[in-house]
């Protein structure tokens, strides 16, 4: 008796804008993907070191994968300068104009179902904010961490808190985002964060449409 062709595995693909974004995916939101049953779609990161055209290319690519069954991506809203923003901007135009560029020829049903593009407000640090013990216990949560603004982003916020409290050693993203992610709890960002809160439901509704089929 022979058995049919084996099933190739399923994956959600994240294109991560850089080493934090990926990082992040690893360390804070794999370990909850698998305790939330989701494991057996798998989560497979791409570093775009920053290189914001290579989401194009890449999403060509993936389209033609079998085992990709959709690609989302990570980006920040600080920093993007791809995008012009107004003054006086709410933040939810100025995450939905990054959210235009990021979708500019990639449009129609086939697409909206495959591609899902994201963006982390207004850094992944923010999540570490939110948190404030994965910093340092001593360190309170931040509330409302997605809204500090572009005059003191969250990296920055995170690196004047560890000036202070090493002696002027402030924050080294590698290292310091490795550990502090690995020790944030999900939860209190979760529910303090809605646009992390948007990405991961977006993620989890994907995985549950395949495993439920």
């Amino acid at each position: 008796m022979t058995s049919g062709p084996a099933r190739l595995p399923t994956r959600i693909v994240i294109l991560c804008e850089g080493d934090t974004e990926e990082i992040a995916v690893k360390r804070f939101i794999q370990p909850r993907w698998e305790r939330d049953g989701m494991g057996s779609v798998a989560l497979h990161t791409i570093n775009l070191h920053g290189k914001l055209e290579d989401i194009r290319v890449n999403l060509s690519g993936f389209r033609q994968d079998d085992r990709v069954i959709a690609v989302f991506t990570l980006i920040d809203l600080y920093g993007m300068n791809r995008v012009k923003h107004k003054p006086g901007d709410e933040l939810s135009a100025k995450v939905q104009r990054v959210r235009n560029w990021l979708v500019d020829g990639f449009t129609g049903e086939d697409w909206e179902a495959f591609y899902h593009p994201h963006v982390s407000v207004h850094e992944v640090e923010a999540w570490l904010l939110a948190d404030g013990r994965c910093i340092d216990p001593t360190v309170n949560p931040v509330q409302d961490a997605e809204k500090q603004d572009f005059q003191n982003p969250p990296k920055r916020r995170v690196d004047a808190i560890l000036r202070r409290l090493r002696h002027g050693d402030g924050y080294r993203e590698v290292r310091d985002a490795s550990v502090m992610f690995k020790r944030a709890r999900f939860e209190v960002v979760y529910h303090s964060c809605p646009y992390f809160r948007a990405f991961y439901d977006d993620l989890k509704e994907v995985a549950k449409a395949v495993l439920l089929a």
